[in-house]
């Protein structure tokens, strides 16, 4: 009996020790996750509009609005900043990129994200929303790479201005915007240059997080696209050269940042084999790449599992928390 009692303390504070650990360990991803959930039960619109995000109005509640970061003819460069609660240290950044095809689109953020964006502010997170050059013609696709991999030199020219922590830079594109962001966070500094002055800046990020983004641009199907679009994609994707120059697969080395793929198995447009093609090609580098599968859902999103959701939101902070320096 005694050594039963012996074994129950040992196992019980083993347990507690762990549930602990584990606590402290993602402690951050837990109060992000809190904070969420505190803006949305203050906030009846947020609840109302998180989860319809096709058809959504923009928040207007960012620090900095519309500011310029480069040197361009396009009146499409610019970015809107949100700004860190906590001035105390300097803050981690995520950059978003947003989606469109390439064509269309802007950085706009839903205004059912707005309880998100606030959990991260008042965790010390900077939000940087960007606008990049939208393809029209004669515009070739390595003007809007440029300016994402611009924007990440930019953030490292103005660290001291807004007391950004460049150790601690992350990329979140989505779509489109997804492949921006790969093709200008696998790429080497001295690649896609577009404003010289910013030419002497690192690009380097921590990760990148990739929501259903062409990885190998040979793959899509543009049977579900737009007709007012579909022509000047298959234009894009239909010439070897695009291909094969500005697929991110093809720009992977031993030094890519950590890299979180998030796909569904049903996405219409972007296959799912985008998603294994990168991180079986990230993995024969060890890279260790995160991949996380959505069984439900489309590419314009919509028809999600809610319960997917929620898991994916939860590993999505964690796998921020765990890719953080310091």
């Amino acid at each position: 009996m005694k050594k039963l009692s012996r074994f129950l303390a040992v196992f019980f504070a083993s347990l507690i020790l762990t549930t602990c650990s584990i606590f402290l360990y993602f402690k951050n991803s837990l109060i992000i996750i809190y904070r969420v959930y505190e803006q949305l039960n203050n906030n009846n619109d947020s609840i109302a509009t998180l989860g319809q995000l096709t058809d959504y109005k923009v928040t207007e509640d960012m620090d900095i609005k519309g500011l310029k970061y480069k040197k361009s003819d396009s009146k499409e460069v610019f970015l809107d900043i949100y700004t860190s609660k906590n001035n105390n240290t300097p803050s981690p950044v995520i950059l978003y990129v947003h989606g469109g095809s390439w064509i269309y689109g802007d950085n706009g953020i839903p205004i059912g994200l707005e309880p998100i964006i606030k959990a991260f502010n008042d965790s010390g997170f900077t939000i940087i929303s960007l606008s990049y050059e939208l393809l029209k013609e004669n515009t070739p696709i390595e003007n809007p790479i440029k300016d994402v991999k611009d924007s990440i030199r930019w953030i490292y020219k103005n660290k001291d201005k807004y007391n950004f922590d460049t150790n601690n830079i992350g990329v979140l594109g989505i779509s489109s915007g997804a492949h921006l962001a790969l093709m200008a966070s696998y790429s080497k500094d001295n690649e896609f240059i577009g404003d010289t002055d910013l030419s002497n800046y690192p690009s380097k990020v921590n990760y990148i997080i990739d929501v259903f983004g062409p990885t190998d641009l040979s793959t899509l199907d543009t049977s579900s696209v737009e007709d007012e679009y579909k022509s000047e994609i298959e234009t894009l994707i239909n010439s070897p050269n695009i291909i094969n120059n500005y697929s991110p697969i093809n720009y992977i080395s031993n030094s890519s940042p950590s890299t979180l793929i998030i796909h569904s198995k049903t996405d219409e447009i972007v296959p799912y084999k985008n998603a294994t093609t990168l991180y079986d090609s990230l993995e024969n580098k060890n890279l260790n790449p995160k991949l996380l599968t959505l069984n439900s859902g489309s590419h314009f999103f919509n028809g999600y599992n809610s319960n997917e959701i929620i898991a994916l939101i939860f590993e999505v902070l964690k796998f921020i928390e765990i890719n953080k320096e310091g």
